[in-house]
């Protein structure tokens, strides 16, 4: 086997839009690690979402998993082993900028979720149920001015048609401050620039003495572009814009056509 650690995304990845992932990929994993290989989850999910996933897919106690986009990494149990927060004053010009915009913004920060009013793109794309930890304000610039928890990472929801009129404006506004990607046709994600997918990798390989080369890693989305790009193989599963096909080495079929798991099984065969 060429590759000591593989990383896979979630949503769009092995996850399918119903929220569903199959029994050829919990398989498919499996079989890399019956060669020895560690695996972890890469996701922008919270903890509690992606723990529950990671245990769908086999993940164990002390199994780590990445999840708010790179900014954590913690295991299974509970055991965290990297977080990274937004210095509070950043994240208030986050939240005063899309406020400007009459766009829904969410304060993630550990176990909780501090969201804006619901606006009509909110509605349409977000769930339709209840979210643990979910706490509604007038204001989250204000509620994180006044004294919150410095957030893990910050989300704005809009149309997926409209975000591309204001991402490269949000992008130009945060450069060399922030991250800023998308990680879902309707959501944006903006982190600190040390809390991305790729650098919670680095933070792994180098706990566990792994060159990134001896990486493989699967994605879908923008928010998987450094990911792919780190890795000593990136895959984009089927790949949501031009530039996350670019970034990877190889592009296999989407989740839908389980494109995981049909790679995997290729590579356990050997040449």
């Amino acid at each position: 086997m060429d590759f000591d650690l593989g990383a896979f995304d979630l949503d769009g990845t092995v996850l399918r839009r119903d929220l569903r992932i199959t029994g050829e990929t919990v398989a498919a994993l499996q079989g890399l690690r019956e060669r020895g290989m560690r695996l972890v989850v890469a996701t922008g999910r919270r903890f509690e979402d992606a723990r529950d996933y990671a245990t769908e897919l086999g993940f164990e106690e002390h199994d780590p998993v990445i999840c708010y986009g790179g900014s954590m990494v913690r295991r299974i149990n509970g055991e965290t082993l990297l977080h990274r927060t937004l210095p509070r004053d950043l994240g208030v010009e986050v939240l005063e900028w899309a406020a400007a915009r009459d766009l829904h913004a969410r304060v993630f920060v550990d176990g909780r979720i501090i969201t804006s009013p619901d606006t009509p793109a909110a509605l349409e794309h977000l769930r339709s149920y209840a979210e643990p930890g979910l706490c509604v304000v007038e204001s989250p610039a204000d509620w994180l001015r006044e004294g919150g928890e410095e957030p893990t990472k910050l989300v704005i929801v809009d149309y997926p048609d409209d975000i591309a009129g204001w991402l490269e404006e949000a992008r130009s506004a945060f450069a060399g401050r922030l991250f800023v990607t998308r990680s879902l046709p309707h959501y944006v994600e903006v982190g600190g620039l040390t809390g991305t997918k790729s650098e919670a990798l680095g933070f792994l390989c180098g706990r566990w003495g792994i060159d990134q080369k001896r990486v493989l890693a699967f994605g879908d989305a923008d928010n998987d572009i450094d990911m792919l790009r780190f890795a000593g193989r990136g895959i984009a599963v089927g790949g949501m814009t031009g530039e996350v096909r670019e970034a990877a080495d190889h592009v296999v079929p989407g989740v839908d056509e389980d494109g995981v798991a049909r790679y995997v099984e290729k590579l356990l065969k050997g040449p």
